[in-house]
């Protein structure tokens, strides 16, 4: 707001000051360079927050149905919420998302989404678009998930795994809009607080009972939002760690985290929304069948997608 004053200050001040010649035309545009001044010192100070939270369900039901199925019933939750501070050469980004979502079928319950992500990042102005940023993210999941739907083989759990990471880097910031992060030197930990996971030495774990792993690497952040247009909001995130304390890990083999979001709202409360997921990560098993038929275990890109329509509230 300091600045939004000053500007009108210096508005008035210029107003007054020209000389009785000048033209009606050349005060138009200093009143139009003054007014465009104010309203971009008036954006760029304090805090702008945006978000959207919505609740989807389906359900059938079938009884006597001649041409086979199954009944089902889903639900799912997704909240999104990005605060963001701007004083003079330093600004705050942060952006949580929190989702849960439920399927049952034939009786049987498994999850079908289940996220706790935050991210933040401080950033101090030194150039048109350039800043020295610190930057720290956490990911987990609220509940336990099975490795198929009762099959009672549990593969995960709150804070097993849990990733924290931070570090220290450049940030390229053309706008509130997109924030591109990159760091030579970021620490990657992983959480296995899980007895039963940490017994198999998952997530990359050195050894079976361990619940800590550290790495340390480069890491990229790509963080973009956009309103497409009034009644459609788009998010999307990208994350690249390569570790480069194990040579062994293979530092060109990236590990890869990317999310999008999109907000459809159709009417003030009624919303379509696409969740997208890709993650790739070598620390990371995935049961698959070998070319001889025999089953074994390595990484693989893993995908998910969540689509529902629903009540929505956007903010």
């Amino acid at each position: 707001m300091k600045h939004f004053f000053l500007t009108i200050t210096s508005f008035v001040f210029i107003e007054f000051s020209l000389p009785a010649q000048n033209s009606t035309e050349q005060m138009k545009q200093f009143r139009e360079q003054a007014e465009k001044i104010a309203e971009k010192a008036e954006s760029d100070t304090g805090w702008t927050i945006s978000g959207s939270f919505s609740v989807t369900a389906n359900a059938i039901m079938l009884q006597n149905w001649q041409a086979g199925g199954a009944e089902v019933a889903s639900g799912a939750a997704i909240f999104n919420i990005t605060p963001i501070y701007n004083q003079g050469r330093s600004s705050l980004v942060t952006n949580l998302v929190m989702a849960y979502g439920l399927n049952r079928q034939d009786g049987v319950m498994f999850k079908m989404d289940d996220r706790i992500d935050f991210q933040t990042n401080y950033n101090y102005r030194f150039g048109d678009n350039w800043n020295v940023s610190s930057l720290l993210s956490f990911r987990t999941q609220f509940f336990e998930g099975e490795s198929a739907p009762a099959s009672g083989n549990i593969i995960s759990n709150f804070m097993a795994p849990a990733y924290l990471v931070y570090g220290l880097g450049i940030t390229y910031k053309p706008s509130n809009r997109l924030v591109v992060y990159m760091s030579p030197a970021t620490a990657k930990h992983t959480f296995v607080f899980d007895d039963s996971i940490s017994a198999r030495q998952m997530y990359g774990l050195a050894n079976p009972g361990d619940r800590h792993r550290f790495e340390a690497g480069a890491y990229v952040n790509i963080f973009y939002r956009e309103q497409l247009n009034e009644k459609i909001n788009f998010q999307m995130r990208l994350d690249l760690f390569s570790n480069y304390s194990d040579v062994e890990r293979k530092p060109q083999n990236l590990d890869v985290n990317a999310e999008a979001l999109f907000f459809w709202k159709i009417t003030k409360f009624l919303s379509f929304n696409v969740a997208l997921n890709l993650i790739y990560d070598e620390d990371i098993m995935i049961p698959v069948e070998r070319a001889d038929g025999s089953m074994g275990e390595g990484p693989r890109t893993q995908l998910k997608s969540v689509l529902g329509a629903g009540f929505a509230w956007t903010f």
